[in-house]
């Protein structure tokens, strides 16, 4: 019985894909559940399953051609089946795309495939789920490994020894701290600190993006990743009706504590955004109408608490979601909110891991800035900017001394959330900050 594959709707802003790699080829065996491709939209690369057994008779759609949602892009039949002449209409032409080639037998294609994929420097690596577990777990760049596999594979082996080189490289604790949260390799770093000792500024040199020819009057495409970017913050500024509030928060205590914690080595390094999380998630708590949305004929108040935080990539910015923040720990937070970085930067994330949230927290501060106002992410209510910590002289408790300050912009959606309500949700955050060992209890 004839199947047709239908390119699926892989999130609420998602219109258009791209055939990414396929899996299987023209003439293989199907079983429910297998992976038949690998499509790219503008957020991540995710795989499609098979919902059906049988032969894949036909693909219809190349790689590297932008399709829209619902479009049929294979179909899954009984061996020798015949495809229907309406369904072989639909195919694109392929020229020199070479998805739907059978020319070469399957194990050659398949190592084609890994070999490009390997060797591409700004494409996607090519490397096992074990190695891609590993990688999650000892935050290493896939990017920066040496595959050893056929064809320039990456195996669990490779990432390993990486990590331990990595940790050997000698570095300042600001600049392994610097190194986790933006996903670079150490070894990779160039160190010009005592005896080539990496240093905060070496690693923020290396998460700068690579310089590009520049040619006076050419048109870059939009990425669909820019594209979508595009879009959502003129609807933003077009739409939403926003005021913003600036506070300063006096953080001594957290970077003690936060210091004192990570000293402790049994767990993952908690990071300043880790007890952001948990400050908003009190505060939504506490403040349910900022914790809603504006729907058609109302505003819909949210049950869960679901914070979004922003990671830059090359080509854009997306916001992983970590959802029930209130329900959290402190360290669970912080273990999600690493994988979700570098599943994210990997382009690997779900839809469902990047939906859903109520408020975002952006963090510009590691590259010095002391305070800016972010735009609103449309369906959410509230977006926090973070400033760097600063060593500010303060008069306090009858003398004057020296605390660490970090300033706090809220962005507010004012047809949700008045600015008497505002305020008192940033002092809810600001508090939170303030006294930590709340955040961790």
């Amino acid at each position: 019985m004839i199947q047709k594959v239908i390119l699926p709707k892989l999130g609420e802003t998602v219109e258009v894909s791209t055939i990414e790699r396929w899996v299987k080829n023209e003439g293989d065996a199907v079983a429910t559940g297998d992976i038949l491709c690998e499509i790219t939209t503008d957020k991540a690369t995710l795989e499609v399953e098979s919902y059906y057994r049988g032969t894949l008779l036909k693909i219809l759609a190349p790689t590297g051609k932008e399709l829209p949602v619902g479009s049929v892009i294979a179909v899954i039949g009984e061996k020798g089946e015949a495809v229907p002449p309406e369904l072989l209409g639909q195919a694109v032409a392929a020229a020199g795309a070479g998805a739907a080639k059978k020319a070469a037998p399957a194990a050659a294609v398949a190592v084609a495939a890994e070999t490009v994929e390997a060797a591409a420097p700004a494409g996607r690596v090519f490397a096992s789920p074990r190695a891609r577990r590993a990688a999650r777990e000892l935050l290493v760049d896939l990017g920066r490994v040496k595959g050893s596999g056929p064809g320039g594979r990456i195996v669990e082996a490779d990432v390993e020894a990486h990590a331990r080189t990595a940790r050997a490289v000698r570095a300042s604790p600001v600049a392994r701290k610097i190194a986790e949260q933006q996903g670079i390799a150490l070894a990779a770093v160039q160190g010009t600190g005592h005896a080539g000792k990496v240093m905060k500024d070496d690693v923020l040199r290396a998460a700068a993006p690579a310089a590009e020819a520049v040619v006076p009057g050419e048109v870059i495409p939009l990425t669909p990743m820019r594209r979508i970017i595009g879009e959502r913050m003129l609807e933003s500024k077009q739409k939403i009706p926003c005021y913003h509030l600036e506070i300063d928060a006096d953080v001594t205590d957290l970077v003690c504590l936060r210091n004192k914690l990570n000293a402790k080595g049994d767990g993952p390094k908690l990071s300043f955004n880790d007890f952001v999380l948990k400050a908003c998630a009190i505060a939504l708590r506490a403040f349910p109408v900022v914790n809603s949305r504006r729907v058609e004929g109302g505003i819909e108040r949210r049950g869960e608490v679901n914070i979004g935080f922003a990671v830059g990539v090359d080509d854009g910015l997306i916001v992983p979601v970590v959802r029930d923040v209130d329900h959290k720990t402190i360290r669970q937070v912080s273990a999600e909110s690493t994988n979700l970085t570098e599943r994210a930067r990997t382009r690997k994330l779900g839809p469902d891991e990047y939906q859903g949230g109520c408020m975002t927290v952006s963090n510009l501060g590691m590259y010095g800035i002391r305070s800016f106002i972010a735009i609103v992410n449309p369906g959410e209510s509230t977006i926090l900017g973070l400033g760097t910590v600063q060593d500010r002289v303060v008069f306090r408790q009858g003398g004057i001394q020296v605390r660490k300050v970090m300033a706090l912009t809220l962005s507010v959606d004012h047809r949700l959330v008045d600015g008497m309500q505002g305020a008192q949700f940033l002092e809810v955050i600001r508090d939170g900050l303030e006294a930590p060992q709340r955040l961790v209890e």
